[in-house]
């Protein structure tokens, strides 16, 4: 069963130029983590200045698990917390199966638009 992360960053609106690059980087590493399946860092579009959102999707638990014992989580973690203004929101989703929207539309001509 793979894990998606769904993490809302609070950063301080002051720091959020440093915390979008601590991010960015993040993601990038953590796309190439041994047992990712990719992951992002974005501002949402509704989102004040310093919010931001980072997902990670995992193949299971033990990859994700894995990951924090990483020295670049390490790093990550060492970093991160001067730039948040309050802890942040995180929810683990634990997927079974997934279907892209793609899929889901060829399986179903009616939906087709």
């Amino acid at each position: 069963m793979s894990v998606l992360i769904h993490a809302e960053i609070h950063g301080l609106a002051g720091r959020a130029p440093e915390l979008q690059a601590l991010l960015t980087e993040h993601a990038a590493d953590l796309s190439a983590a041994d047992g990712s399946l990719g992951a992002s860092a974005y501002a949402p579009v509704d989102g004040d200045v310093g919010e931001l959102v980072l997902q990670t999707h995992w193949r299971d638990e033990a990859a994700m698990q894995a990951h924090y014992a990483t020295p670049g989580y390490t790093r990550y973690v060492e970093n991160v917390g001067e730039l948040l203004a309050r802890p942040s929101d995180v929810q683990v989703h634990y997927v079974q199966r997934s279907v892209s929207a793609a899929a889901d539309l060829s399986m179903d001509p009616s939906r087709q638009g």
